[in-house]
């Protein structure tokens, strides 16, 4: 998170609320920001003050440094439209992570003519191994182009300078990524769509290295691995250098037990992107279908202009649900559970429940990720009876 300190004229950066989307390197008109990889998969941003101008777009922008006002946050979702639903092409909806919805509607968009731009992600050779990218109708990705869910942190915005002005721009990213982009991206498109991931928690690289030593593999130093995270039906495999694991399995202990989190994950409440203006959230369908080898996407529509474009995509098959039929999968109690805890995340006055499930929550990671690092190479059944001997405390004390 990027701040300014009036008393030192400097600005200030905090690693420990940072949500690492880049944004913040990608609006500095004098390049004085740059990233040091850290071991853990994340980057330390770095403020040149010397170069300097204290214009603050950085810390205007930055969406960590803004406090939301979660108010009447959940009134609305009772009345609003889902469904679930997958590529109409069996091998695409196989590959991709839960039925390929993301990717076919980036990709349908531009071929439709439903869009003239959309800002992504596409794959990359190198660590992390996507980055963002602007693609148009003279340069519409294919399938394979856009990488499945990516389960290690990926600074999206960083490339937004490559967004040309269109009439019609959608953009894809998590809740924060989206915020960040609102106000950078001003003046860049007549409409801008945008497409919220759902997100409770992004993940440093040291969630897939302890995925890596359970299924017998290892991250190198260099950082030069292979790693697909989903596909292959739902929930999906994650697979590493060659070894793979059933997602479901895998995603307990890191997800399950909030293991791994980048750090200003836990001062986001905003799962759902609303605050972030999305026009329609997609999510994997968790507790309402079961392991299967095709995949749906649960979407949530929060506007008519998102619930149009995901009609008007053929390639997608779409089956609608009430709220009652998705409410188990919406995981509206543990959205509501980071919401009450975000004020002790930021240091600020809580209610001694909200300390209480603050400091529990710390603890219980800490102790976790102690027998995790001591006992790193133990079948999986080994961690998922570690969960039960240590219930989530957090959950227990904010019902």
């Amino acid at each position: 998170m990027l701040e300014y300190n009036e008393k030192t004229n400097r600005i200030v950066y905090d690693y420990s609320w940072c949500q690492q989307c880049g944004i913040c390197e990608a609006v500095c008109p004098k390049q004085a920001i740059s990233m040091e990889l850290r071991k853990d998969g994340t980057n330390q941003i770095m403020v040149d003050n010397d170069k300097c101008i204290r214009c603050k777009r950085c810390v205007n922008i930055c969406p960590a440094n803004k406090r939301e006002n979660y108010e009447g946050y959940f009134d609305k979702f009772a009345g609003k439209e889902y469904y679930l639903g997958y590529n109409t092409d069996a091998t695409v909806r196989h590959e991709c992570s839960s039925g390929g919805v993301c990717k076919t509607i980036i990709i349908e968009s531009l071929r439709n003519g439903l869009a003239d731009g959309v800002y992504t992600l596409r794959r990359t050779d190198v660590f992390p191994y996507a980055e963002g990218e602007f693609y148009t109708k003279g340069n519409i990705p294919s399938y394979n182009d856009i990488p499945n869910s990516v389960y290690h942190s990926v600074m999206a915005c960083r490339n937004i300078s490559k967004i040309q002005h269109c009439k019609r721009l959608i953009v894809v990213g998590t809740s924060c990524q989206l915020r960040a982009m609102n106000a950078a991206l001003k003046g860049k498109a007549d409409e801008i769509i945008r497409i919220c991931i759902f997100c409770k928690q992004q993940k440093t690289l040291d969630s897939t290295r302890f995925l890596a030593k359970i299924i017998g593999t290892e991250i190198p130093k260099n950082l030069k691995f292979s790693a697909r995270y989903r596909g292959n039906g739902w929930p999906g495999i994650v697979r590493v250098n060659e070894s793979e694991l059933p997602w479901n399995r895998a995603a307990q202990i890191p997800f399950g037990r909030r293991l791994w989190t980048v750090p200003g994950c836990d001062i986001c409440g905003d799962s759902f992107g609303i605050k972030a203006e999305a026009d329609l959230t997609l999510m994997d369908p968790w507790k309402i279908r079961t392991p299967n080898n095709l995949g749906e996407t649960l979407v949530t529509v929060h506007t008519e202009t998102g619930g149009k474009l995901l009609k008007n995509i053929d390639a997608i098959g779409l089956q609608k649900k009430t709220f009652e039929d998705v409410k188990a999968a919406l995981s509206l109690k543990d959205v509501w559970r980071k919401q009450q805890t975000e004020p002790f995340f930021r240091g600020e006055k809580c209610s001694e429940n909200i300390k209480k499930a603050g400091e529990a929550e710390l603890r219980q990671r800490l102790a976790i990720r102690k027998i995790v690092d001591t006992l790193p190479r133990m079948p999986i059944l080994f961690y998922r009876v570690v969960c039960k001997f240590y219930p989530d405390k957090r959950n227990r004390i904010l019902k």
